[in-house]
């Protein structure tokens, strides 16, 4: 018994040294997690600038409707051989030129292709917006993922460490059985083989927990530092039925506000492909102060103040192709859109299915888990009775881990699908009540009725 107690000892030592490396200092929960994701994922923050970007191209556009002031300077040497200079016998006259003027211009009419840009601009800004706020939500739904993920493997490396102690203890129990000649060598080397796989299993679990962290690293941008496990509030929150999800997925789901927005865009630009096809109107206010032009010496200014009228009359058929061009662009936009709106139901309807399937097994799962248990425990008993083998024990703890990990993984699978559900909708931040990236556009959703 002594031998026993010493492996006992020695194993759970090693065990909860390796566990105690694994185990960070400050505590992070779900939501600071994500919201330090939100701050610092490359991704997130490359559509946010995206997004100002294309406000800047909005100011781009509504310059069109300011006047534009145009400086001309100029200072060379200028041969001349025209009626002037021939009246004065010289044929070859030169001069130094110098020029300067100033030029005001206001557009007045320009067939309605500056309001169309602009219009064109802001809906580009607007479906960068809503793609901030798209990809904040699945950014977020891919930290709670690794997140979860990490925590799964913690529970399931302490299940595999709990079986590796019980394997050891009972293989030292057959160990002793057979020296004492009450045992049998087979018995010893069916349960060596036995206590090999369960190390096998509990060094596999390490290496997915160091993987799982790997991964939260790439993600989330630090190491995971003692990780709580969550509650249940998001699967509290979820709709009553799957059509009030997916009512709420059409009206609040930013990547199809964004698809949405880009068919605006192109919309507007199928307009304003009609501009050259009518005249264009500016008001030009000008000055110009020059000296010794065209070979005559001395100063030549004047004042203007003209109202221009500029209207192409052929041009090779190019503006019709491009109207046409447009107007397949507009077309491609909506389908693209209707893909999007059938994308998000998919979505809807999936994780909405996985939640339900996981909900449902749960039960079972925890029946199975709780009667293995009891199994297990029976077994003792009756082995200490002598009516079971210490291999049936081995049997017995191998079903009760495979049942504990089965119902570990369901809990965090059905976990995971509530976030998902919410992320489908268009809602995990706002689940969260976490703030989304300022550049980002959001639809608050009404309850359905």
């Amino acid at each position: 018994m002594n031998r026993i107690s010493q492996q006992l000892t020695l194993s759970a030592s090693i065990l909860s040294a390796i566990f105690a490396m694994s185990q960070p200092v400050m505590a992070q929960t779900l939501t600071e997690v994500v919201d330090k994701t939100l701050k610092s994922n490359p991704l997130i923050l490359a559509e946010s600038n995206r997004k100002l970007s294309a406000d800047q191209a909005i100011r781009q556009a509504e310059s069109g409707y300011y006047p534009k002031v145009d400086l001309n300077l100029g200072m060379g040497r200028e041969r001349s051989d025209n009626p002037t200079t021939r009246a004065t016998n010289d044929h070859r006259k030169w001069l130094t030129r110098g020029e300067a003027g100033i030029t005001a211009t206001q557009m007045l009419y320009d067939g309605l292709a500056t309001k169309n840009l602009v219009d064109q601009s802001e809906s580009l800004s607007e479906s960068a917006g809503y793609s901030v706020a798209d990809t904040a939500e699945s950014t977020s739904l891919n930290a709670i993922r690794v997140y979860l993920d990490v925590l799964r493997r913690q529970e399931l490396l302490t299940l595999t460490q709990a079986n590796l102690v019980s394997h050891d203890r009972i293989f030292s129990q057959i160990t002793l059985r057979a020296e004492s000649g009450v045992g049998n060598q087979a018995d010893v080397d069916q349960s060596t083989g036995r206590v090999a796989l369960a190390q096998a299993n509990n060094n596999a679990n390490i290496g997915n927990l160091e993987d799982a962290k790997t991964t939260f690293l790439r993600v989330v941008g630090e190491q995971p530092e003692s990780l709580v496990k969550p509650g249940e509030e998001c699967c509290n929150s979820a709709p009553a039925t799957l059509d009030d999800a997916i009512k709420i997925a059409y009206h609040q789901h930013p990547a199809l506000r964004a698809a949405i927005a880009q068919h605006e865009a192109a919309l507007a630009q199928q307009q304003g492909a009609y501009a050259p096809m009518h005249p264009r109107v500016d008001l030009e206010l000008s000055t110009t102060a020059n000296n010794d032009l065209d070979g005559s010496d001395g100063h030549n200014s004047d004042v203007q103040a003209m109202f221009r009228m500029r209207y192409n009359l052929l041009n090779g058929g190019a503006d019709s192709a491009y109207i046409d061009q447009t107007a397949y662009l507009s077309e491609q936009a909506k389908q693209q859109a209707n893909l999007a709106k059938r994308q998000i139901e998919q979505d809807v309807r999936l994780a909405w299915n996985e939640l339900q399937r996981q909900t449902d097994r749960l039960q079972y799962l925890q029946l199975r888990t709780k009667s293995a248990e009891k199994t297990r425990d029976a077994y003792q008993q009756q082995f200490n009775l002598g009516q079971r083998t210490l291999l049936d024990l081995l049997d017995t703890e191998n079903e009760v881990l495979t049942a504990q990990s089965d119902f570990t993984n369901a809990q965090y699978d059905r976990l995971y699908a509530c976030y998902w559900l919410s992320e489908t909708m268009g809602k995990l931040l706002a689940s969260l009540q976490l703030e989304v990236p300022p550049e980002a556009i959001t639809v608050a959703s009404p309850e359905p009725h």
